[in-house]
């Protein structure tokens, strides 16, 4: 089987997919668009357009952009594409994935179908942020139902991590495949705290502050270091292998408290058996198997549940221990993909018939 996967690295899930697919022997590939400074472009053909628009470098990348969609496009027997991103202008690379009648399935990832009044409904946290700067505010009722017609008008089927069912319009998508995020974990050798560390080391990264909540870390921060001796340092603007290497060094990872669900930086945290503190929202709490090890702290209770693992370091090391065991069980890209392989396969047969 020919599996592409398509068009945007988000968060180095299509990297981890495309080489977990590879390990159990289905031919996989990765063509994207984006920076491989910033997520693992490992397995993928990454594209990268440079230039202001209309220049001849910019010119020169929509045509290898527009080369390379159509020939891989053509060669694939099944498409996998990750969020509401396009390859060619005009949505033009949906309507030709439909026209040529390519099986398909879409992963739609955070804000490109997140709805607010979802969000509201059950997480004040994401209403208070929602107009204090919230890097996401095209996320909205309107746009999230014309991305999911727009995938469906072409035959894709969804395919979804578990917070982002909640999201998903039953008129539009009546059916859809659950699969849980991927990570390569040969990739992560556990490095799990010194539970006599003196000074550990807590991390956060900061790719959008507001959605992150990183007012209430650092607000966090400073209460504690007038109690706890401990070292605090903020991952961004540095290349992805940097930010790996801090987060190899930490003690204590804080993921993000505002939307409700742990994310990719969370499973590289326990994946290198650091113990990681995120809010995760009760509703999506309860599609997650029991033995979550993540420490469960929103902005009220950053504070209480960080003091916790700061003084005692034996907690540290068995929060790590089990948040590596998590992720070897439920997010192991190569386990995971024999459940992709299944999905592939009754989507082309679904399109056959």
């Amino acid at each position: 089987m020919r599996v592409l996967h398509l068009p945007t690295n988000t968060a180095s899930i299509p990297s981890h997919t495309v080489r977990g697919l590879s390990e159990i022997g289905v031919n996989a590939q990765g063509v994207v668009i984006g920076n491989p400074m910033i997520h693992s472009a490992e397995g993928l053909k990454v594209i990268e357009v440079r230039g202001a628009q209309w220049t001849p470098p910019w010119i020169w990348g929509q045509l290898v952009k527009s080369f390379q969609f159509v020939k891989w496009a053509t060669w694939a027997d099944v498409i996998h594409w990750y969020f509401d991103a396009s390859m060619l202008p005009l949505g033009m690379d949906l309507k030709i994935i439909g026209f040529l009648g390519k099986p398909a399935v879409v992963e739609w990832l955070g804000s490109d179908i997140r709805i607010p009044e979802v969000e509201f409904a059950d997480n004040p946290y994401y209403k208070s942020a929602f107009n204090k700067g919230y890097e996401h505010q095209s996320e909205n009722l309107q746009k999230s139902r014309r991305t999911q017609q727009a995938f469906m008008k072409q035959g894709f089927l969804p395919v979804l991590i578990p917070c982002m069912i909640q999201y998903i319009q039953k008129d539009i998508c009546p059916r859809f495949y659950r699969i849980g995020q991927r990570i390569m974990l040969r990739d992560f050798a556990p490095r799990y705290p010194d539970p006599n560390k003196k000074k550990p080391l807590v991390v956060h990264a900061p790719t959008a502050p507001v959605a992150k909540g990183t007012a209430f870390v650092l607000k966090a921060v400073e209460q504690l270091k007038e109690k706890y001796e401990f070292e605090f340092v903020l991952i961004q603007g540095m290349p992805r292998k940097k930010a790996l290497e801090i987060i190899g060094e930490a003690d204590i990872f804080l993921d993000q408290f505002i939307i409700g669900y742990y994310g990719m930086a969370a499973l590289e945290a326990m994946a290198y058996g650091k113990p990681v503190l995120c809010y995760v929202k009760p509703s999506v709490l309860r599609e997650e198997p029991s033995s979550l090890p993540i420490v469960n702290a929103n902005p009220d209770t950053l504070v209480e549940m960080l003091g916790l693992l700061l003084r005692d370091g034996r907690l540290r090391l068995a929060m790590g221990e089990q948040g590596r065991a998590y992720v070897e069980k439920y997010h192991d890209a190569i386990k995971l993909a024999h459940q992709l392989l299944e999905i592939y396969q009754e989507v082309i047969r679904g399109r056959r018939s």
